[in-house]
């Protein structure tokens, strides 16, 4: 199973307009209750390019994995059918910042 906090990655093709694309790494935002009982998943598109903008997060070198988060493309994906893989853990002050955002586009 896929947990929230894992760096995974999936192919986010296709796509439209502005959207991420391609093969790539993604932050699971979606908790562990919704990821036990269904195939889809919340994600985050992580990219290399860092554009400063304010719903981004700066992965550090706590991760291998490089570059900026991007809460403001968050996007339910059938992660499975996507043939995803794991690659690694995120810390968990970096999921809650990431979370935080997320809500407070909502709220």
């Amino acid at each position: 199973m896929v947990n929230q906090g894992d760096i995974i990655f999936v192919d986010f093709d296709p796509q439209s307009g502005h959207e991420q694309k391609g093969r790539r790494p993604a932050l699971v935002v979606s908790n562990n209750t919704f990821n036990r009982f269904s195939s889809m998943y919340m994600v985050c598109p992580i990219t290399r390019t860092d554009k400063k903008h304010i719903f981004h997060i700066l992965l550090d070198d706590r991760t291998k994995t490089t570059g900026v988060i991007l809460c403001d493309q968050a996007r339910i994906l059938d992660v499975k059918a996507r043939n995803y893989e794991f690659v690694e853990r995120i810390p968990h002050d970096i999921l809650d910042k990431a979370k935080n955002l997320l809500i407070s586009f909502i709220e």
